[in-house]
C-alpha cells in the first residue's frame, strides 16, 4: 500500500512541476490578489468630498469649517451660496456630503454653547453615508470639546487594542490569507482528476488494484505541501509589503494552516470528481470558493449582522473558521484553547468532503 501511494504522490508531483499553469497559479496569482485587493479593500475613508454652506458667515462658522479643512477624512471642494444647490452637486457626483450652518450659529453656539447644523448626505451608498455621518460626528464633537473645555472640562482619551494606528490592511490581509489560499487550493485539485479523464489515464488507475483511497490520498499529500508554501509565502510577502502584525503562535497558525488546507484541497477533488472537464472544473471551483469565502465568512460583513438564515449557511463554510484563526493568533496572540471549535469545524469539513470524493470517485470506478 505504502508503495503504491508513493507513486502516486510522484506521480502527482510530476505533474505539478511541468504544468506551467499550476506554477503561475502558486506564484503569480497570490502576488496579485494580496496587491491588488490590500490596497483596494481599504476600510479607512478619506477625502471625503464636502461642501460648507456658511449661512452664519461669523468667526465660528469659519472656525468650524477649518475644523473639516483640517481633518484627513474631510475635503472641502466647494461652497455652493445656497441649500438648492446641493441636489445637483449629487446627481453630478461632485460631492459626497454637503455641511449646512445656519443663520445664527455662532449666538446659539455661544449661548448654549450648542448648536445644530445640517449635514446633507449622498444616501446612495448606505455603507460610506454611514461613515460620512460617523465622521462628521467625531470632527464636530472635538470642536465642541475644544470650545468649551472651561464649561465642561471632560477629556476622553481613546486607546485601541491590537490595531493601535487603526490600519485597514491589518484587518484586510489576513482574511485575504483565506480567500487566497480556498480558492488556490480547490483550484489546483479541482483539475487533478478532470486532467486524469481527459488525458485518458484514470482508465487505467481504475482497472488498477489501487484503491480510491489510496488514490484521493496520494493526489492530496502533494497539494498539501505545495499549498503550505503558497501560504508561508503570502504571509511573507504581506508584511514585507503592508507590514502586518505577527504576534502570534506562529507554529500554532501553521498547524492550523495545514487542517484549513486539508478542506480547501477536499472542496477541489470533490468538485474534479463530479466535472467532466477541467475547464468546468476550474469554474466550479471559482463559484464555490471565491464568492462564499468572500461574502459569508465574516471578510467584508461581519456574520452577526446578516440575517439568521444566512448565518446558519455560513457553518458550512470553511473560510469562515479560518478567517477568525489567523486574525485572532495575528492580531491578539490566540491561544490555541480559543481556536478549538474552529479547528474542530475545519477538520470535519474536511473529511466529510474528502469521504465524500472517495465515494464519487468509487462510483466512477463501479460504472
Amino acid at each position: 500500500m505504502l508503495k503504491r501511494l508513493l507513486a502516486i504522490i510522484k506521480k502527482e508531483a510530476r505533474h505539478i512541476f511541468r504544468d506551467p499553469r499550476t506554477l503561475s497559479i502558486v506564484i503569480a496569482m497570490p502576488i496579485m490578489m494580496v496587491l491588488i485587493y490590500g490596497y483596494a479593500l481599504e476600510m479607512d475613508l478619506t477625502d471625503i468630498r464636502i461642501a460648507v454652506i456658511d449661512q452664519d458667515r461669523t468667526p465660528d462658522s469659519r472656525w468650524l469649517t477649518e475644523r473639516f479643512e483640517a481633518s484627513e477624512y474631510f475635503d472641502v471642494v466647494l461652497r455652493p451660496e445656497r441649500v438648492s444647490d446641493v441636489h445637483g452637486l449629487f446627481i453630478d457626483r461632485k460631492i459626497h456630503a454637503a455641511l449646512v450652518i445656519p443663520p445664527g450659529f455662532a449666538r446659539a453656539y455661544t449661548n448654549l454653547p450648542s448648536a445644530a447644523v445640517q449635514l446633507l448626505v449622498d444616501g446612495s451608498d448606505p455603507t460610506y453615508g454611514n461613515a460620512v455621518i460617523n465622521y462628521t460626528t467625531a470632527v464636530t464633537a472635538n470642536a465642541v470639546t475644544v470650545s468649551v473645555e472651561d464649561v465642561f472640562p471632560l477629556e476622553i482619551r481613546n486607546r485601541f487594542h491590537y490595531n493601535q494606528s487603526l490600519e485597514g490592511s491589518h484587518f484586510v490581509i489576513p482574511g485575504l490569507v483565506a480567500v487566497i489560499l480556498m480558492m488556490i487550493c480547490a483550484l489546483l485539485t479541482s483539475i487533478t482528476i478532470t486532467r486524469e479523464k481527459e488525458s485518458g489515464t484514470l482508465d487505467v488507475v481504475l482497472v488498477s488494484p489501487i484503491r480510491p483511497g489510496e488514490v484521493i490520498i496520494g493526489k492530496t499529500i502533494p497539494y498539501i505541501l505545495l499549498s503550505l508554501v503558497d501560504a508561508v509565502f503570502i504571509l511573507v510577502f504581506a508584511k514585507i509589503v503592508f507590514d502586518i502584525p505577527l504576534r502570534g503562535d506562529l507554529t500554532l497558525l501553521l498547524g492550523l494552516t495545514i487542517l484549513y488546507i486539508y478542506c480547501a484541497l477536499g472542496i477541489g477533488l470533490l468538485i474534479s470528481s463530479i466535472a467532466a472537464t477541467q475547464q468546468v472544473a476550474m469554474m466550479a471551483a471559482l463559484v464555490a470558493t471565491i464568492l462564499p469565502s468572500m461574502v459569508l465568512s465574516g471578510f467584508i460583513f461581519p456574520i452577526f449582522s446578516m440575517p439568521l438564515p444566512i448565518r446558519i449557511i455560513t457553518h458550512i463554510v470553511p473560510a469562515r473558521y479560518y478567517m477568525e484563526i489567523i486574525r485572532g493568533i495575528l492580531l491578539k496572540s490566540s491561544p490555541l484553547s480559543m481556536l478549538l471549535h474552529q479547528a474542530a469545524a475545519l477538520g470535519f469539513l474536511g473529511t466529510f468532503y474528502l469521504i465524500v470524493a472517495t465515494i464519487r470517485f468509487q462510483k466512477g470506478r463501479t460504472t
